[in-house]
């Protein structure tokens, strides 16, 4: 089925896929072809694109999917690929974010620290129950 995984800034997939696990707000879905229309609103998570073969994994803090029977759309707010990362890289993202946040000075600096961890907390807890 079609998959596309967007953000304000890219496109960070766009192709075919067998499987898309997302975490929707009301529980984690399975997407396969032919399943039914809906749309939801996503979690703090990861994205689980299955290809013939391979997977790629994108965290998500927040945004939308949209699910068609040929289909799936997600609109995220912010993504990160972490298909390569294992538990260690992901221990170094988060302390290296917590680092950040605890320098952070100016207000952009405070808001960009702040998005930075959580987005490392969700990588690493996702990679703890992966």
């Amino acid at each position: 089925m079609k998959t596309q995984l967007i953000t304000p800034e890219k496109i960070l997939y766009s192709g075919e896929a067998q499987m898309v696990t997302v975490p929707g707000t009301l529980g984690e879905f399975g997407v396969l072809p032919g399943h039914a229309p809906f749309i939801s609103t996503l979690k703090p998570g990861v994205i689980r694109i299955e290809m013939e073969g391979e997977q790629k994994r994108v965290a998500v803090l927040s945004g939308i999917a949209e699910v068609s029977p040929e289909s799936v759309t997600i609109l995220a707010e912010s993504a990160e690929d972490c298909s390569a990362l294992n538990d260690s890289s992901a221990q170094a993202k988060l302390s290296d974010a917590r680092k950040a946040m605890d320098e952070a000075i100016t207000d952009a600096q405070k808001k960009d620290a702040s998005h930075r961890l959580a987005m490392a907390e969700t990588i690493a807890e996702n990679l703890k129950a992966a």
